[in-house]
């Protein structure tokens, strides 16, 4: 089963070099590296590939054998005046490496199947999101994209949790907050302040037998509030929803299961701190852009605010 964001299919690199000029450190598995490594040697670049390709001295993470040089001016080695790659021209887009494969697509490893949506640091991507029409979760048995195996962002597996536990039913919850984040009946900031309210609710949980009970009466009174909402919201609508940009990015940043990642009072304070940064930004699109690529790249700096 594949799960996915209605816009990863609908994306596509629009060559702007924005992803391939950032400050993040491209890497690579040991098969990558032998595989750049034959090519060049192939065509008698032996020196360029010991420019380009620097192996870890012990430093790398785990599957980490090497990562690629910058220029001096802080651009990919391989990233040309036109934006283009130079690798991907030479040798195609299955000799990169994982990373460039991938980006900006965001593929998780899940007990449903594999999930997938991207990263709002491309600015196609933010193009793509910044629309009426609300983000859409498509089920599907037919892979939408083509994938490098084995490549996930993140694994979730909710069964492996004890069933006292809120995260044994964490699908339940993901579905349900992003319900709340989508209720066009509230501003988006009252959706976040719900949102903030139904987690804590969920974490205070007794966490007995009885939680899963607990859990499906929490999201009923949800639900019927909600409704109430829809109704009076006839006669009197709410006049700034916060459809659009913010709205799908907030739903994308939960599809990414950051609440069992990483817990929910930790995942609280993060949200708190985006809307923070986005509310007082001068350009939303640039403070969207740049929380998602410290999520994504230096996680450590948005865990110190």
């Amino acid at each position: 089963m594949y799960i996915y964001t209605d816009i990863v299919g609908q994306f596509s690199c629009q060559m702007c070099g924005t992803c391939c000029r950032n400050h993040w450190q491209v890497t690579m598995d040991e098969a990558s590296y032998r595989r750049n490594e034959a090519l060049f040697t192939a065509g008698g670049r032996k020196a360029e590939f010991a420019q380009a390709f620097i192996a870890f001295d012990g430093q790398g993470g785990y599957g980490e054998y090497a990562y690629i040089a910058k220029q001096a001016g802080g651009g990919c080695w391989f990233l040309d005046e036109s934006n283009s790659c130079l690798l991907h021209k030479e040798a195609d887009h299955s000799h990169l490496d994982a990373v460039c494969q991938t980006f900006p697509r965001y593929p998780m490893s899940t007990a449903r199947g594999i999930e997938l949506t991207l990263s709002f640091s491309c600015p196609a991507v933010l193009k793509l999101a910044d629309r009426t029409e609300p983000l859409a979760i498509i089920k599907s048995d037919r892979q939408p994209i083509d994938l490098v195996d084995n490549n996930y962002a993140a694994e979730v597996y909710p069964a492996q949790q004890s069933l006292r536990k809120p995260l044994h039913y964490y699908f339940e919850l993901e579905t349900h907050f992003i319900d709340i984040l989508q209720c066009r009946t509230m501003p988006l900031s009252q959706r976040l302040a719900f949102l903030a309210e139904t987690v804590k609710a969920v974490n205070s949980l007794v966490q007995d037998e009885t939680i899963a009970r607990e859990l499906t009466a929490l999201f009923n009174r949800n639900y019927d509030w909600l409704d109430e909402l829809a109704v009076a919201a006839v006669a009197q609508p709410v006049s700034s929803f916060g459809t659009g940009l913010l709205e799908n990015f907030f739903v994308s940043f939960v599809f990414k299961k950051p609440f069992y990642l990483y817990g929910f009072e930790k995942t609280l304070n993060l949200f708190d701190h985006m809307w923070e940064q986005i509310v007082n930004a001068d350009d939303i699109a640039k403070a969207i852009m740049k929380l998602e690529f410290q999520y994504g790249h230096d996680r450590q700096s948005l865990w110190r605010k």
